[in-house]
């Protein structure tokens, strides 16, 4: 599903953007030795400073950070780096590595009845409130945004995970790890939920989101929402590279 903004819709206002942080840059080498991925360098400022510029500039108020790995570091950067002008909140794993959905229900609590799911290595420079009100106008409890690969590359991006029907509007699959011939997107980085979409797994402790998304798929109740602007991340030395480049070049670092 796409829309138009509207302006007198709901907004990033009051909703919490969670940012999952707690990864272990191991495909990164020596740049993540000893630096979170969150904190390494871009442009003279740490990634994480360049994703909440961008989150206050699309409207949003409340970010909380779901650290793990180095996750002192992160919170350390966050008590000294001065007014990002929105709350910011950091929720551990503890001693035992939670996963990417294990973290988000151990921070339930604070994300309230809604929230959004940002990953802690990837730039979207794209605008959320749109994506927010298609969530919020397709009653459902989940929201993945996706990007179509290169039909004359169909690993342009990573191996396609997502099935996605345009007609609908609606992921119809997602699996990382067994991917069928009908999927053609990837999951973007950006998804929207409802606190209700995590019922089905309170007795666990250490899962990763990709079985809340497939649950949601396989019971229709997942929406989509297409983008048609690339991602940047930072999960190999091209990559980073390339987000480098790019940040330098757009010179997104300069907000008033």
């Amino acid at each position: 599903m796409t829309v138009e903004q509207d302006k007198d819709g709901p907004s990033l206002e009051n909703t919490p953007v969670l940012i999952l942080c707690g990864g272990f840059g191991k495909r990164l080498g020596d740049f993540a030795i000893d630096t979170p991925k969150s904190l390494i360098d871009i442009g003279g400022e740490p990634f994480l400073s360049h994703q909440l510029k961008l989150l206050k500039r699309e409207g949003a108020t409340r970010v909380v950070l779901l650290t793990g790995h180095l996750g002192d570091k992160i919170k350390e950067f966050i008590d000294n780096a001065g007014d990002f002008q929105m709350e910011i909140t950091c929720v551990d794993d503890g001693e035992r590595a939670l996963g990417t959905g294990g973290c988000i229900q151990k921070a339930l609590k604070e994300a309230g009845d809604e929230f959004a799911v940002m990953y802690g290595d990837s730039y979207l420079d794209i605008s959320l409130s749109p994506v927010y009100q298609s969530f919020k106008a397709s009653g459902l409890p989940g929201l993945m945004t996706v990007l179509e690969n290169n039909p004359h590359n169909n690993n342009q991006w990573e191996v396609s995970n997502v099935d996605f029907d345009r007609e609908t509007g609606r992921v119809m699959a997602y699996d990382k790890k067994k991917p069928i011939e009908t999927m053609h997107h990837i999951d973007f980085g950006l998804s929207f939920f409802q606190n209700s979409a995590f019922d089905g797994f309170k007795k666990r402790k250490s899962f990763d989101l990709g079985l809340v998304f497939q649950d949601l798929a396989r019971a229709g109740k997942l929406a989509g929402f297409e983008v048609h602007r690339r991602f940047y991340d930072l999960n190999t030395p091209e990559r980073l590279i390339e987000t480098r480049a790019y940040l330098s070049q757009n010179k997104l670092w300069q907000f008033d």
